[in-house]
């Protein structure tokens, strides 16, 4: 970023507390360009629709987009995003920068289940997916559904990249067992599934990303589910107005300085920049990390869409 910045910049992004003290934190590094920040908090889906809608008409929109990785492939594929290649991308691996330059990762979110272990009794705790068609957990078992996908598509993507490693014949048969037998409460939001568990409205909640449990909720690893993992990644929208100052917050969110903070803050959002130093020194295997969802699962939503239908998935 080598232009002057602009004085404004606006950005889209979650209700994580996180990407909203990135902005204060922005500030305070840069105080001699006194930009005017603009934030937009919402769910994925209806940040998608709004840039949509705002560059169909010719109005002002995001100058960066910060989300959950699906919501930049999304808007990769609509062709909305501009090329941007930082320098500093050059300390990350391959996974966290895109290979025609349209966007970074900034972060991980493992992703698991979780399980309350006062309401599921310890022989009836899943170890592979299958389990989960057991008829003793009928009614005890919620999920964010891939029917409604007014908030986001990350249980939506969950369920297609069990689909690709699964094999279509094995899946078809655990998720029609899964379907009958349990009957599954879906919610269009997984943010409450963690609360729901933690007061045994339901048993297991799936899938979540991995963040701080306690009470009785417990980590609900599946031996026969890839370690997966999605990114929260940032973009500059092509119909930026502020081109600049978006550079220079892009370079923030790469920064050593900020990955760092993030690590030493932020509650269940990993770096994704190698060797960041994190709160309590954990370091994330990304070599054994299946990252979730691809261009290509993007390009074949019609086909999930179908094949979902097929088994009944709420």
């Amino acid at each position: 970023m080598s232009k002057e910045p602009e004085s404004e910049l606006i950005v889209y992004g979650p209700f994580h507390n996180t990407f909203f003290n990135i902005l204060r934190s922005f500030r305070r590094k840069y105080p001699e360009y006194d930009i005017n920040l603009t934030y937009y908090g919402a769910h994925p889906n209806p940040t998608i629709k709004r840039i949509e809608q705002e560059v169909k008409h010719g109005m002002q929109t995001a100058d960066v987009v910060m989300h959950p990785h699906y919501t930049i492939l999304h808007l990769k594929e609509l062709g909305l995003l501009k090329r941007y290649h930082s320098d500093l991308l050059d300390a990350y691996p391959s996974q966290f920068k895109d290979e025609d330059g349209f966007w970074a990762g900034i972060a991980i979110e493992p992703t698991r289940a979780i399980y309350n272990s006062m309401t599921i009794k310890p022989d009836d705790v899943p170890s592979n997916w299958s389990d989960l068609g057991n008829p003793k957990l009928k009614g005890k078992v919620a999920m964010q559904s891939v029917v409604d996908k007014s908030d986001g598509y990350y249980s939506f993507y969950y369920f297609a990249t069990l689909l690709d490693a699964f094999g279509e014949r094995k899946w078809e048969q655990i998720m029609k067992d899964f379907v009958k037998n349990v009957n599954p409460q879906a919610l269009p939001c997984y943010h409450n599934l963690h609360k729901y568990i933690a007061r045994a409205d339901y048993g297991i909640g799936l899938p979540l990303p991995l963040i701080k449990v306690g009470w009785s909720v417990n980590t609900l690893t599946l031996k026969d589910v890839p370690n997966l993992a999605m990114q929260r990644s940032i973009a500059i929208l092509d119909a930026a107005a502020h081109p600049n100052a978006a550079k220079l917050f892009y370079d923030y969110l790469l920064s050593e300085e900020w990955q760092r903070k993030m690590g030493t803050d932020a509650e269940g959002l990993i770096p994704a920049r190698p060797n960041t130093k994190m709160k309590y020194g954990a370091q994330f295997p990304i070599d054994d990390v299946a990252f979730f969802p691809t261009e290509e699962n993007v390009r074949k939503i019609s086909m999930y869409v179908e094949k979902f239908q097929q088994v009944g998935l709420p």
